[in-house]
């Protein structure tokens, strides 16, 4: 089994680069074998403060807005090359805290790192103001400008994948950045901090860590004018109640359970190679990933074969593989999670099919698993794994019905033979991204703008949204 790469974790504070000072009392373990690595880590208290006196004053002074667009642009691109340059170490970072098999967290970070140029074209189309000009008023200017120093909250299961993005929008509306990685998943941070170190002005973007006590030093911080949370709902409410006490903004991009709903008429030898990739996306600990498949009465036990033939093959194993589709899950707690809801369910009368074989390691493995749910059992709770529910209904209001059965409003997906069919059904299910006879395809070159409904968040996403919650409009004239 070939090794991670040696992975690091460090804070940036105003410019410098260093361990976080202070041990916190849980672990953090491989996830291949559940070997303890070191204890948790956190920024102490003096080290924060001066992270958040950095941000305060760099906003007051304009250094970074003072900058012409050019020059922004320029930095953001010069933050991705860096970025870029450190893909197999940012990787292995998320790799070995996740889970996830590292030709994949590298292939992601590598891509994701090159969204820093649509931060930096934004700039150079002008982002922030319009004139206009009036008979009537003369010279009039729209702006639209930061809210000032923004902490940017990182989930677990893809700390790369969303850190990239949230900063570059934070800067393209001109905002410093904090950025709190979860104590789950730091060691993506000394790669990180180190592009961040080559490519941009000092303390213009910070790595703070710890638990919860950082957090809430963060969030209600006057300093802070806006927080960015990813993550799961509890953890988004504790933040939202925090935020509303200061009428601070927030964006909360949070849980799903998102519905699979495939018409009759579609095919099953394009939807199961679909939902099958998709239940191993990121080990199925992704936000947006398929949960319930629901199929009509009279096919429910083809789709369940054709799962379990797919399921079968793809290669569980440690993430350092190159062969492996399934990985481990990130740490000991969530694997344990994952399994007690597994149970529970088969306790309460639903049938439960598992897959593949786990390497004999010690690793957090979780075998995929089909559930196929009992009379009056109804999966409103999202389980983030490699799992997925199988649902029956016998017409299509029946099936509608049943999508939009949870309080949950993140993702959905239609299969059907017909696109426009699909896409009828889709307009009626409740969810900010609705994905039509595709699960792991992105939505291409269509520009798109989706909400977070119900308890998946508050927000919106799609390309170029993140700098428009990072800053507020001005009208002057």
């Amino acid at each position: 089994m070939t090794a991670h790469v040696t992975c690091t974790i460090r804070q940036l504070v105003d410019g410098e680069i260093a361990t976080p000072a202070e041990r916190l009392t849980l672990g953090l373990t491989d996830s291949d074998t559940g070997e303890l690595l070191h204890p948790q880590l956190a920024t102490s208290a003096d080290s924060v403060e001066k992270a958040l006196a950095r941000a305060a004053a760099l906003h007051a002074s304009n250094e970074w807005t003072a900058l012409s667009p050019k020059e922004r642009a320029e930095a953001l691109r010069a933050f991705g090359a860096e970025l870029q340059k450190r893909a197999p170490e940012l990787g292995a970072g998320d790799s070995l805290d996740t889970g996830v098999p590292l030709t994949t967290t590298v292939a992601m970070s590598a891509a994701i790192a090159a969204l820093t140029e649509l931060g930096a074209a934004k700039l150079e189309e002008g982002f922030g103001h319009v004139e206009h000009i009036s008979e009537a008023a003369g010279g009039c200017d729209q702006w639209q400008l930061p809210w000032g120093p923004a902490a940017v909250f990182l989930p677990w299961n893809a700390p790369t994948g969303i850190a990239i993005p949230k900063t570059t929008d934070a800067l393209v509306a001109g905002c410093p950045v904090i950025i709190k990685p979860s104590e789950w998943a730091p060691h993506f941070s000394g790669p990180f901090a180190e592009a961040t170190k080559a490519a941009l002005p000092d303390g213009l973007v910070q790595i703070l860590h710890g638990d919860r006590a950082v957090g809430e030093r963060i969030v209600t911080d006057s300093r802070v004018a806006a927080i960015s949370y990813t993550g799961g709902v509890v953890g988004g409410t504790a933040v939202a109640e925090l935020c509303a006490r200061q009428l601070k903004p927030v964006d909360l991009e949070l849980s799903g359970n998102n519905p699979v709903v495939v018409l009759p008429e579609a095919n099953p030898e394009e939807v199961v190679p679909q939902v099958a990739m998709g239940m191993s996306l990121l080990n199925g600990q992704i936000c947006s990933g398929p949960r319930r498949l629901i199929v009509h009465a009279d096919q429910a036990d083809a789709y369940v074969a054709g799962l379990g033939g797919m399921l079968s093959v793809l290669p569980m194993g440690a993430s350092t593989e190159e062969t492996t589709a399934f990985g481990p899950l990130a740490h000991e707690p969530h694997r344990n999670r994952i399994e007690s809801q597994i149970a529970e369910y088969e306790a309460g009368g639903s049938t439960v099919h598992r897959f593949g074989e786990a390497p004999a390691t010690g690793g957090h493995y979780v075998r995929p698993a089909v559930i196929v749910v009992g009379d009056g059992v109804v999966p409103r709770e999202e389980v983030f794994g490699p799992v997925i529910f199988v649902q029956t209904y016998h017409d299509v209001e029946q099936a509608v019905a049943m999508a939009n059965d949870h309080a949950f409003g993140l993702s959905a997906y239609v299969f059907g033979g017909d696109r426009d069919s699909a896409r009828a059904v889709g307009q009626r299910l409740r969810a900010g991204l609705v994905r039509v006879n595709t699960v792991v395809a992105p939505p291409g070159d269509v520009p798109f703008v989706g909400s977070f409904w119900g308890v998946s968040g508050i927000g919106n996403i799609g390309i170029g949204q993140g700098a428009n919650f990072f800053s507020g409009y001005r009208f002057v004239g």
